[in-house]
């Protein structure tokens, strides 16, 4: 039985701490970059994911940064609705992130 691990996501808005995770500053500098259109950005944070995790890492956060990102446009541009409870969680974790709320739940 693994033991419950809390997460803290309120470090995603200053990157000031680790969240609670293994390598969590290098996998939130690593996604902070992937967010720019600066490729050198992205060089630096993804050598740096690969120095303190190792390169396997490095492409599973790619591959889960990529499908956030796939997955919201692609929904948000179909004009597919956000459920009720879906758009209650939604604004209260941009909340927690420094995010205003958005009454479609669009995301920004």
């Amino acid at each position: 039985m693994q033991s419950e691990t809390e997460v803290d996501v309120s470090v995603i808005r200053s990157a000031d701490d680790d969240g609670g995770i293994s390598h969590g500053q290098a996998l939130i500098a690593f996604v902070d970059a992937a967010m720019t259109i600066d490729p050198s950005l992205t060089a630096d944070a993804r050598e740096a994911l690969i120095e303190v995790a190792g390169e396997a890492a490095m492409v599973d956060a790619a591959a889960v940064t990529a499908m956030f990102q796939l997955n919201t446009r692609a929904a948000d541009a179909a004009g597919i609705p956000v459920e009720e409870r879906g758009l209650e969680q939604r604004n209260q974790m941009g909340s927690v992130l420094g995010f205003e709320g958005r009454s479609d739940g669009r995301a920004p």
